[in-house]
């Protein structure tokens, strides 16, 4: 999981500004008048135009497993604070959810159907359950979430890996808490990475074994770029090159 850099090409999507600030007023006076329970209109939240900004942004990868999924599922318009409702730890769905945020772009996220359906669903802990926000009047900055939002906050702080497995940075209970409820390490993943990262060392071995030669040239060329936030599992290839740096 990398931090999600909403500064380049992240103007808010008209359809969230329009249709989104309406829905959201409505949901707020059906809770005024006793409604705990809300028909959320996907049309508008998982809109094309919101869909394409967030893969823009997120270089065609999930938010929180890095993979890329665009080619062969259509993903999940992740609620980072859920909508409908909520779950501190184990206990059943507690209502409502954070309906105001439904069309908000800061609580959109793009996510493979996996992490989204699989691990996260409607989990929302809080370090302080008591200074959840319950509705639409309270104040969200009284929250300390303890799962991380990988567009307002740098998951790296947090988050680790020791070959293609993450742990969390000097034992980060945010981290560890976001390993587990997002699915980083399901053993199908951890088997994706180690692929990627037994190429990134052969590659590496290359270039170190050939100096001053054509094949250094190429081969550091392509190691230089393959940790940049648009390459798939960049985070973890980040901790390989801090242990093993370019520099020959």
């Amino acid at each position: 999981m990398i931090q999600i850099n909403r500064k380049i090409g992240s103007a808010v999507p008209d359809v969230l500004i329009n249709k989104g600030a309406a829905k959201t007023e409505a949901h707020k006076r059906e809770f005024t008048g006793g409604g705990i329970s809300f028909k959320f209109d996907r049309r508008i939240y998982g809109a094309k135009e919101v869909k394409r900004t967030l893969s823009s942004i997120q270089n065609g990868k999930c938010c929180f497993c890095e993979s890329n999924f665009e080619h062969v599922g259509y993903g999940d318009v992740e609620h980072y604070r859920p909508k409908a409702g909520w779950v501190q730890g184990k206990e059943k769905l507690n209502k409502p959810g954070y309906y105001w945020l439904a069309y908000d772009w800061d609580n959109l996220l793009l996510s493979c159907q996996i992490c989204n359906q699989k691990y996260k669903k409607n989990y929302f802990p809080l370090v302080e359950p008591q200074s959840r926000a319950l509705d639409h009047t309270y104040e969200l900055g009284n929250e300390a979430p303890l799962f991380i939002h990988p567009a307002n906050e740098d998951p790296e702080a947090h988050i680790e890996f020791e070959e293609e497995l993450p742990r969390p940075v000097n034992n980060s209970n945010k981290g560890k808490v976001t390993i587990q409820r997002s699915g980083l390490d399901r053993e199908l993943l951890n088997t994706t990475r180690a692929n990627k990262l037994k190429t990134i060392k052969i590659v590496y071995d290359l270039a170190k074994g050939h100096p001053e030669t054509d094949q250094q040239h190429a081969a550091k060329l392509f190691l230089t770029t393959a940790h940049q936030d648009t390459s798939e599992y960049a985070s973890m290839l980040r901790c390989f090159f801090k242990k093993n740096p370019i520099d020959f």
